[in-house]
């Protein structure tokens, strides 16, 4: 969970428990019970998207381990295409192949 969901989740924890605790003292400050049903859902709802927000978080870290991997090994075929193309035929013919390199 990110540390301004945590944060933020703990203090309106704090204060729903306040509030429910002083019940009277609460409504006497116009704090209506509709109110604190809402930020109860408010709460319960930021949990859920944070958990999923941490499971995208997860897979996205394998995409990416995984996009990488097949990047250096893309690298490594095209580097041995390409050296075998310039070990074969003179730079002249380089460009016929794709392979921009002057040396």
């Amino acid at each position: 969970m990110y540390q301004i969901f945590k944060d933020q989740l703990e203090k309106s924890k704090l204060i729903l428990s306040g509030v429910k605790r002083n019940q009277r003292l609460g409504r006497e400050a116009g704090v209506e019970e509709s109110v604190i049903h809402k930020l109860e859902e408010d709460c319960k709802r930021l949990e859920a998207l944070s958990a999923e927000m941490d499971k995208i978080h997860e897979e996205l870290c394998k995409k990416t381990e995984e996009a990488h991997a097949t990047l250096n090994v893309l690298k490594g075929r095209t580097q041995t295409v390409k050296k075998a193309i310039k070990n074969k035929y003179d730079q002249t013919w380089w460009t016929k192949f794709g392979i921009p390199d002057k040396r």
